[in-house]
């Protein structure tokens, strides 16, 4: 059913496959924390606003989840998984033993394998990746953003009986 807590749910879910990955967590380079749990309310916010890091070089995460209309009789509505991957650009540099790619460019393609055709985190349907661009968000961090999409019920079957 989708609510205000199917909306906290989702995006439990997301954080929880997310900072129990180990190569995820091994891609934020944040060496301060010991695993991936250390890297919610630090590096990743289930807000999209990051506090107090404007100069610090690191990499962040923001996570929000929203519900559309889907049909014009309320039944279904269409969550969303938005991600933003925040990376400062003297962050951006991988090890090349691990990735060619730059650390933005990293990390959504670990996030789409993780989430794009799953069942498993929100709805009832399958998520969909709908968008993956990237970007400078100012002169020191640039961005991924992402977005997954699925289906849900609007109102439980349940409660009308």
């Amino acid at each position: 059913m989708a609510n205000g807590s199917s909306i906290s749910e989702f995006k439990k879910n997301a954080i929880k496959a997310i900072t129990h990955d180990d190569t995820i967590f091994y891609a934020f380079d944040a060496k301060e924390c010991e695993n991936g749990g250390d890297l919610v309310n630090t590096h990743i916010f289930t807000y999209n606003k990051i506090p107090n890091t404007i100069t610090e070089v690191a990499t962040y995460m923001t996570i929000m989840v929203h519900n559309k209309a889907r049909d014009r009789n309320g039944m279904f509505i269409t969550p969303t998984l938005e991600i933003w991957i925040y990376c400062h650009d003297k962050h951006m540099k991988m090890d090349y033993k691990i990735t060619k790619d730059n650390r933005c460019d990293y990390l959504s393609r670990l996030l789409e394998d993780m989430f794009n055709g799953s069942f498993e985190y929100g709805g009832i349907g399958q998520l969909k990746t709908i968008l993956n661009e990237e970007g400078a968000f100012n002169k020191d961090f640039l961005y991924r953003h992402l977005m997954f999409t699925t289906v849900d019920i609007n109102n439980s079957m349940c409660e009308r009986w």
